[in-house]
């Protein structure tokens, strides 16, 4: 089965892949990535797109196809939502097992990302929730587990 991965960029690496290792730790190795990025953050997108193929491997997947979608001005909400609902459908397309990730990135791209999760019933909206500031930035391997936990919405709201 085919699964998607769809998530948001960031400023720092850790915030973009923690959450993928531990859903792969979990189980969860997605075939089909989708980040959201600006030309502000494309040093750190690629860096993480290409931990993220490394990530999954790691844990017994294929290598995943990964699809960035760059927009001009981060507070382009229409792009926003078209890229997510585009992600989505193509998930939908596939008969897909969908995740989206609400962790990384802008505020607002989280609640966006979080809305579309929700409005098209994927199967995991997930959320790396890290107990303390003390490991921000931290990437998944050096942060204890107490410390860091993968919550998946669709299981608790």
């Amino acid at each position: 089965m085919d699964r998607v991965w769809i998530t948001n960029g960031s400023t720092r690496t850790a915030p973009v892949v923690n959450p993928l290792i531990a859903a792969c730790h979990d189980g969860y190795t997605p075939t089909d990535i989708y980040v959201l990025n600006n030309p502000i953050i494309d040093d750190v997108t690629d860096a993480a797109t290409s931990l993220m193929k490394t990530v999954v491997t790691a844990h017994g997947g294929d290598e995943p196809s990964i699809m960035v979608e760059t927009i001009d001005e981060e507070t382009d909400f229409e792009a926003i939502t078209a890229y997510l609902q585009s992600a989505i459908e193509a998930g939908d397309d596939a008969n897909a097992d969908i995740a989206v990730d609400i962790s990384p990135g802008r505020r607002f791209w989280s609640v966006i990302s979080f809305q579309a999760g929700i409005t098209h019933d994927v199967d995991h909206l997930y959320y790396s929730h890290v107990e303390t500031e003390e490991y921000f930035g931290e990437t998944y391997p050096t942060i204890p587990r107490t410390a860091i936990n993968l919550i998946d919405f669709t299981e608790v709201i």
